[in-house]
């Protein structure tokens, strides 16, 4: 964030126009200026806090303070105030004076980086084809459905061959990586790091059926005549008619929890199906039980639009989500006991979110090469 960038926000802060993002991200800062916990002051004592705040940020950007009085900051406090609140596009830890600064690497190679559109095409002959920056060629057609490639997406359109057999294509995803898919009714597919979906080419008979593993998010092309079908790692089955909704199904979590975000599910995970209504979600357990609740739909899909959002999610809970998107391993040293709130963007490097994490104090990093060790 430059110097102009920076002014801007505070004049915003001081003039009133700020959004409440903008109001938390220098929230934040104010209470990381003060450092050691103290009596909550009087309305003279924060006006004089708070004025010697907005000195030492302009003290520390070399930003000309404005001539005109400060007007009354707006500060909200909270009782749960280690929680680490950053606004989408901008981390407030780069307002942070004397940040520390993160060591160069001698070999680049071996720091974790962000993940890209990247997958691999497995097709009926089990032929694969690398999709990406260096994607390799894939056929004109399958099973009377025409096929085309562009950027991070995959398209299948049905040419309305009704004698062609139908065949299968599997498209994955790597850690690391994600793509989108177009299938042959039009529905739409979002595939998330180390997911996979099987699809036909073209779909035949009275259901369109898939089936996906990993985490997938959908927006199904309506058609009462031929429901939805996706099966779930073989353990549960969403019916849809047209829809939007997520799956969250990896091997390393033992739940299947599927977020409906508009229209209408039916789930089965081997006992009763139930429905979900819009802002629901379903979670399966281990033992195939199913509860219903209501979903943080933000926080379910964030992905797809290029978010971690962390609603009050344990260490674990992130480091999942961050292994998976940097490719890296995690050694736990003893039991960090703190929920967490953030919106990150997925580009970030991996250093800057692990920094930012720190700034709350409740949770330490050990990094080398794609290790991660978490300590309290």
């Amino acid at each position: 964030m430059n110097k102009q960038t920076l002014a801007t926000l505070i004049d915003r802060y001081l003039d009133g126009s700020a959004t409440d993002a903008e109001k938390r991200l220098l929230d934040a800062y104010y209470d990381s200026m003060r450092q050691q916990p103290a009596p909550v002051p009087d309305a003279g004592q924060e006006e004089m806090l708070r004025r010697e705040m907005l000195a030492k940020v302009y003290a520390n950007t070399g930003i000309e303070a404005p001539a005109t009085p400060v007007r009354r900051l707006w500060v909200r406090r909270a009782a749960a105030a280690a929680a680490v609140v950053v606004m989408a596009g901008a981390a407030w830890w780069m307002l942070v004076p004397g940040k520390p600064e993160i060591a160069t690497v001698v070999k680049p190679a071996v720091v974790p980086q962000p993940g890209k559109d990247v997958a691999t095409l497995t097709l009926a002959n089990g032929q694969v084809v690398v999709l990406g920056d260096s994607a390799g060629e894939i056929p004109a057609s399958q099973g009377g459905a025409a096929i085309a490639l562009g950027g991070d997406a995959l398209t299948y359109k049905d040419e309305g061959a009704a004698d062609a057999a139908p065949v299968f294509n599997t498209l994955k995803t790597p850690t690391g990586g994600k793509f989108r898919l177009t299938l042959s009714d039009g529905t739409k597919v979002w595939l998330n790091a180390a997911s996979s979906i099987r699809y036909p080419a073209r779909f035949t008979g009275n259901e369109r059926k898939v089936a996906v593993s990993g985490e997938a998010y959908f927006e199904v092309n309506k058609s009462e005549a031929y429901p939805f079908v996706v099966d779930v790692n073989g353990k549960a089955t969403v019916r849809v008619l047209g829809t939007a909704f997520n799956v969250s199904a990896y091997t390393d979590d033992p739940r299947i929890v599927t977020t409906l975000i508009t229209g209408k599910v039916q789930f089965a995970a081997g006992g009763a199906p139930v429905i979900l209504r819009p802002a629901q979600q379903a979670v399966s357990g281990a033992d195939g039980h199913v509860t219903v609740q209501p979903a943080d739909v933000g926080a379910a899909t964030a992905w797809k639009d290029g978010y971690f959002r962390f609603n009050g999610a344990d260490i674990k809970t992130i480091m999942r989500q961050l292994e998976r998107w940097y490719n890296i391993e995690t050694d736990y040293q003893g039991s960090v006991q703190h929920l967490f709130v953030a919106d990150i963007p997925r580009d970030a490097q991996l250093a800057e979110i692990l920094k930012l994490l720190e700034m709350t104090g409740r949770v330490h990093f050990a990094t080398s090469g794609n290790r991660v060790t978490v300590k309290p």
